[in-house]
Formats: structure tokens, C-alpha cells, sequence
């Protein structure tokens, strides 16, 4: 009979009263469940929506540069309540998903700051003109002013390139650049929830910052004109007023005659029109900022663990995320709605891309939960070194009814992680584990530890770290920690003791010791 994860089937025997009633549970687990989060807010939105909810019209008129007279009512914010609780539903799940895509635990605290941000951001650059001279630097100087959509297709490009799409990421990069000014002044536990110590991190809280972005540029400004737009023409169809003839109609009234136009249509219909643009602009916004300042924010975080080419990262990251964008605003521009599909694909590739070799790289790999979309899917399992009748491992994962494990590389689409081996090839049994303080970790080559998982360490270089696990060149099978840390460590044997300078490496064998400080390590 095969045998099955929690157990063989027990048959022939009587229920339980909490199998019966299986109310009757460990209520304290249920925060634990991933799934509750989500469901809570569900929850909330809907009865935000059932009972504030209104689709009463709400104006918010702009004023001109001048600061004495209002710009053309057809360019005010015209929104609802509704709107509002329904284009940030549908963005935070669009980050949801990107944030089972990625694997990482990262507070929500610090990307829901990174969305106000970016939001509040591109509010004052609408209602407030001394926020422009960013805008006008990209736009109208570097891109050679703002594009005509009648223009040759290469000079369109051009002028979308080097304006929105350089202007728009350099925005919405914003957050991370500040995080990861802000990292020499956190602790590493503090920088390990909210700060920026690798390209995970600046997918994640690039994304969060483009979900920002997106319900604000959907809320000021795409859908208010779809609302004006609706509310007008079908004024003047009620006037007898051909739709062919309303652009030319209202060109003919002043600013006045337009807000009476706009206020009746709006007192007839209020914000409904605009729902069915608001879900589509929504999650086409959502996922299209979402995915350029995610890869974007790849690269922000690349530069982080390799300091020595940060410029030439970030400048190859700029222009990358710019690309899709400034092929997004173009082709938009052109109305051909299959090479907009085309182009929406390849964002969401990119950004999948990314996160793919994110994981791969991260030095967290062994922290990592699987990347999850659909539901987890049936892999096969990095390499499982049993450690029978042992204390349970930190990270460990449990392998049907055998005792706790420690697994390597937990992450669902990461390769197998290589382990140690004798000059044979065959695994080595013994001092395969390493202790740093109260947790275990298998040993393997390129194993890195990062200041979070051996405090009072410091690495070298911001978010990078402290030590790695590497081979001895003269003899592959013989492993060693190496020192990347800023501060000596110092070996323990025979009750003497040897100082391991920065950059130095002590033998991993089984038995030894190491002082790292404020903690301790074995290897076991």
C-alpha cells in the first residue's frame, strides 16, 4: 500500500466531536493561513462598496498655471466613492499575484507606502504646477516636447522613450531609491523586512509603487475623460446634436456653457459610464506600471549586491523597462488592438522573466516559499539531506514520515542546489550541517549567510554578505566559509583560539567552531 503524506487511512473507526463539528478547531492557527489577509480585505471592500459606495459625481476643479482662472472643465477630475474603492480592489489584486509570483515575505506596511507614494506623487504633479519641472525636463527637453500621435512611428517612439518612459520609471522608482539610501541606517532585521538588500526586493516594491501609480493615472485622468465624454455626447444627443458634431459644438462653447454641459450629463447619469473603463484601464495600467517599474526594479536591486557596476545596472535598467513602455504608448496611439495584446505579453514576460532570475540568484533562495500562481505545482524536489533522530532543522521540510529535514533551495522553480561531495562525486554524510546560532543549514558550495541570519555582522557592502560557502581550489571536495563580513571571526579548537581576518576562509570540518561575535557556529 503506498504510503501517504499524513498517514495510512484509518477506516472502521468512530468520528470524532470535532471531525462532526469542525468548528471545534485550533482557532489560533487560522492567522497563520496565507489566504486570510486577502479574504479580510475581500470582505471589507465589499461591504466599503455596498454601503459608502456612491456613484455620486465628485469635481475637483484644476486650476491654471496662472493660479487665477480654471483650466477647460473637460480636463477636471470627475470621480465617485465607487470608483475609488473598485480601481484599488482591482490593483491590490494585481500585486497580490505578482507577490505570490516572487515568494518573498515583505511587509505590506512598506509597499503600500511605496503605492501612496507614487499616487500622492502624481496627485501633486496635477493639481500643483511646481511639481511639472520633472515633467517638462523629460518631456519637453530631453524628448523634444510632448508626442503627436500623428507623427512618423520611429520619431513617436523616440519622443515616448526618452519623456514618458524615462519620466515615468524614474517616478515610480522613487521609493526604491530612497529605501536603499535609507538601508546603512536600518538594522539588518529591519532591513530584511523593509529595505532593498536584493533584486526581489525592488521587483516587489517597484510593482507596489507602479499599482500606485496606476490608480492614480486611472482615477485623474483616463477615466474622468471617458466620463466627460459620455456625460456630454449624450447631452447633446438629447439637444438633437449628431455625434459627429459634438467636438465642433463644444470648441464653440466658453468655459462656462462646458460646465453646465458636463454638470447636467454628470446629474443624469452620475460615475456608472465609467466602470466598465475603469475595470479595463485598471488592470491594463495595473499590470502594465506594474511590470516596467518591477523590472526596473530588478535592476535597482541587482545594483545593490554588485556595487562595483552599479551605473552601468541602473543605466541598462532604465532603458529596459523604458522599452515596453515607450512600445505600450506608442502602439496605443495607433489603435491596433492585436499588437497591443502582443505587447502586453511581452511586459508581463519581462517582469516574469526577471523574477525567474531574481530567485535564482537571491541569496535568500533557502528562505524563499514557492512560486505560486495557480496553486502549487508538482516539481520535483531540490535535494533532501535526511538527519536522523536531529533537533528540527531551521527551513525544514517534512518528506512524508521521515524525520525533519533540511532542504536546500526551497524555491519550487530554482535548481537543485549542488551538495558536498568527496572526490567520488558521492555526498558527504557527515558535517554536512552548519549551525549559526539556534538554526541549521545544509552545507553547499555557494551558500550565502546575510546579516539578518548572523547578527552583529556586518557586510562589506550594503546588502550584501557575511560569508559564503566556498571549495578550496586546490581540492574541489574540501569546503570552507570565507569572511565577507566587515569584522574578524575566530576559530575555536582545543580550547585555543585563531582569528579569521576579512577575506579569509576556515575549513568547514566536522567539529568546528566559529565565534562570529554576538553569535556562534558548528559544523555538525
Amino acid at each position: 500500500m503506498a504510503k501517504r503524506p499524513g498517514g495510512v487511512m484509518v477506516q472502521g473507526t468512530e468520528a470524532t466531536r470535532s471531525q462532526l463539528i469542525p468548528v471545534i478547531t485550533k482557532w489560533q492557527e487560522l492567522g497563520k493561513t496565507a489566504q486570510l489577509g486577502p479574504v479580510l480585505f475581500c470582505i471589507v471592500v465589499f461591504f466599503g462598496m455596498a454601503t459608502f459606495g456612491s456613484t455620486t459625481t465628485i469635481v475637483y476643479g484644476i486650476v491654471a498655471a496662472d493660479g487665477k482662472h480654471y483650466i477647460d472643465p473637460r480636463y477636471w477630475i470627475y470621480t465617485s466613492n465607487f470608483l475609488i474603492m473598485l480601481a484599488v480592489f482591482l490593483t491590490m489584486v494585481s500585486m497580490w499575484f505578482i507577490y505570490r509570483m516572487i515568494g518573498k515575505d515583505k511587509s505590506w506596511y512598506i509597499l503600500l507606502g511605496a503605492a501612496g507614494f507614487s499616487a500622492y506623487y502624481l496627485w501633486l504633479m496635477q493639481v500643483d504646477h511646481d511639481f511639472l519641472w520633472m515633467y517638462e525636463f523629460f518631456h519637453l527637453h530631453l524628448a523634444g516636447g510632448e508626442p503627436d500621435a500623428n507623427a512618423p512611428f520611429i520619431q513617436l517612439f523616440i519622443q515616448h522613450f526618452l519623456g514618458t518612459g524615462f519620466f515615468e520609471e524614474i517616478v515610480k522608482a522613487l521609493p526604491i531609491f530612497a529605501l536603499v539610501f535609507a538601508a546603512r541606517y536600518m538594522t539588518p532585521e529591519m532591513r530584511a523586512k523593509i529595505g532593498v538588500e536584493e533584486p526581489l526586493d525592488g521587483i516587489l516594491i517597484g510593482a507596489a509603487s507602479g499599482g500606485g501609480f496606476a490608480i492614480m493615472e486611472t482615477l485623474i485622468q483616463y477615466t474622468p475623460r471617458d466620463l466627460v465624454n459620455t456625460w456630454t455626447t449624450t447631452v447633446l444627443a438629447f439637444r438633437g446634436v449628431p455625434l459627429q458634431n459634438a467636438d465642433a459644438v463644444m470648441n464653440n462653447m466658453n468655459g462656462e456653457q462646458l460646465r453646465s454641459l458636463i454638470t447636467q450629463g454628470s446629474d443624469l447619469l452620475n460615475t456608472a459610464p465609467g466602470i466598465k473603463w475603469l475595470i479595463i484601464r485598471s488592470i491594463d495600467l495595473s499590470f502594465g506600471h506594474m511590470a516596467y517599474a518591477g523590472y526596473f526594479g530588478y535592476f535597482i536591486g541587482l545594483s545593490v549586491i554588485k556595487p562595483e557596476q552599479r551605473w552601468k545596472i541602473l543605466l541598462i535598467g532604465l532603458a529596459s523597462a523604458s522599452l515596453p513602455h515607450a512600445l505600450w504608448d506608442t502602439v496605443a496611439s495607433m489603435d491596433t488592438v492585436p499588437l497591443q495584446a502582443a505587447i502586453a505579453l511581452l511586459s508581463y514576460a519581462v517582469l516574469a522573466a526577471a523574477v525567474l532570475k531574481a530567485r535564482e540568484i537571491s541569496p535568500n533562495r533557502n528562505l524563499l516559499q514557492p512560486s505560486v500562481i495557480f496553486g502549487a505545482s508538482k516539481t520535483v524536489p531540490a535535494y533532501v539531506a535526511p538527519v536522523p533522530s536531529a533537533p528540527p532543522v531551521a527551513y525544514a521540510s517534512p518528506v512524508a514520515s521521515a524525520p525533519p529535514v533540511a532542504r536546500v533551495g526551497l524555491a519550487a522553480d530554482a535548481a537543485p542546489a549542488p551538495v558536498a561531495s568527496n572526490s567520488a562525486g558521492a555526498a558527504v554524510s557527515n558535517g554536512n550541517r552548519l549551525r549559526v546560532g539556534a538554526k541549521f543549514l545544509v552545507i553547499v558550495p555557494g551558500l550565502r549567510l546575510l546579516e539578518h541570519q548572523v547578527p552583529g555582522l556586518l557586510a562589506q557592502s550594503p546588502g550584501g554578505p557575511v560569508a559564503e560557502v566556498t571549495r578550496n581550489p586546490n581540492d574541489p571536495s574540501v569546503l570552507g566559509l570565507t569572511n565577507l563580513s566587515s569584522s574578524a571571526w575566530e576559530a575555536v579548537s582545543n580550547g585555543s583560539r585563531r582569528q579569521i581576518a576579512p577575506g579569509q576562509t576556515i575549513k568547514l570540518a566536522p567539529g568546528a567552531k566559529i565565534d562570529f561575535g554576538s553569535t556562534d557556529g558548528e559544523v555538525g
